[in-house]
């Protein structure tokens, strides 16, 4: 009987998943809350994302943490459509080989939830929902050249806030592609980019006029020392 026990639970958590201990909520006021329905927001920062997830009616609500676990994941929060901040549990589970952090409310539960994931200026996400998608680059950043970096699809839309930062919109990128790559820059870097073209311009013309010159002075020496040897 003890052996049978063991076995259901152990194929109880085989099929489920592991939970570890309980992650830490975090603050609502440290989130741009509300968002938008049917719309993941990202708001990037070069070190960290936070995360603004739509969410309609559900008890349970699970979202990929990615290779680096729940400890690519902190500060969860929730809250309704009427602005109320609302209790849940959250843990981190692993089930078939990935990680997830899951959202537990009392009863079904429409409204917000946010969190913030760590990242770096190359922004690439899989999208697991339908629904819009908006990345909102950090104030004074762009994106759209070739040389430093572009968005991936191109998007639906570009808007720029009221606090002056670039938006980028898809309407429905799911299922095709799937997949959001955004590589961001300072606005200055074009500029930038311009003065080191031009100081290496510069400098390659130094480097072969000097190159050109002092050529010319060695062969004007040996011309005058094969006269010499020939007198």
């Amino acid at each position: 009987m003890k052996f049978r026990l063991i076995l259901v639970i152990l194929f109880s958590v085989l099929a489920a998943g592991c939970i570890s201990p309980e992650i830490q909520t975090g603050v609502p006021s440290e989130y741009e809350l509300p968002g938008l329905n049917n719309t993941t927001f990202f708001y990037l920062n070069g070190s960290s994302i936070q995360v603004v997830e739509s969410v309609i009616n559900a008890t349970t609500v699970d979202f990929s943490t990615g290779e680096s676990g729940e400890t690519n994941f902190r500060n969860p929060v929730a809250q309704d459509l009427s602005g109320k901040n609302v209790t849940f549990n959250v843990s981190s589970v692993a089930a078939f080989g990935r990680s997830y952090v899951r959202f537990e409310f009392s009863s079904p539960f429409s409204g917000f939830v946010a969190y913030t994931q760590s990242d770096g200026m190359d922004f690439t996400r899989l999208l697991t929902k339908n629904s819009s998608v908006r990345v909102v680059l950090p104030q004074n950043f762009t994106t759209g050249s070739r040389f430093l970096g572009i968005a991936i699809p191109n998007p639906d839309n570009i808007t720029v806030d009221q606090k002056g930062r670039e938006v980028l919109i898809w309407k429905n990128p799911y299922p095709e592609p799937g997949r959001i790559s955004v590589k961001y820059y300072p606005r200055s870097a074009p500029v930038m980019l311009t003065f080191v073209f031009i100081f290496l311009f510069i400098a390659a013309l130094l480097i072969s006029g000097y190159y050109y010159f002092g050529m010319r002075a060695l062969r004007k020496k040996r011309e005058a020392v094969e006269k010499g040897v020939r007198k």
